[in-house]
C-alpha cells in the first residue's frame, strides 16, 4: 500500500526546510524498527536533473520512482485502493 502525504501546494517551502522535515520522518521510522528506502529529485530548469537514493541499486530505485508516480495518479484520479 501507498500513501501519498497531502502537503501545502499554495505555499513554496524551500527544498531544505522539506527535506529536514523528511529526515525527521524518516527518523521516526527508524525508530520504530522500520527500514525506509529514499529516493530524491532534485530539479530546477536550465539544470541537469538529480537524483540520489539510500537504494543502493538501480532497479530498486526505478522501482521507487514508478511507485510513487502511480500514487499521485492513482490519488488525483481518486483510485484509493481502498475497498468503498
Amino acid at each position: 500500500m501507498t500513501n501519498v502525504i497531502e502537503g501545502n501546494f499554495k505555499k513554496d517551502v524551500p527544498a531544505n526546510e522539506f527535506l529536514s522535515a523528511c529526515a525527521l520522518r524518516a527518523q521516526n521510522q527508524i525508530e520504530e524498527g522500520r527500514n525506509p528506502k529514499v529516493v530524491v529529485v532534485f530539479f530546477e530548469n536550465g539544470y541537469p536533473l538529480e537524483v540520489t537514493s539510500s537504494e543502493q541499486y538501480p532497479d530498486g530505485v526505478f522501482m521507487t520512482l514508478h511507485l510513487a508516480a502511480s500514487a499521485i495518479i492513482n490519488e488525483t484520479l481518486g483510485i484509493t485502493g481502498e475497498p468503498e
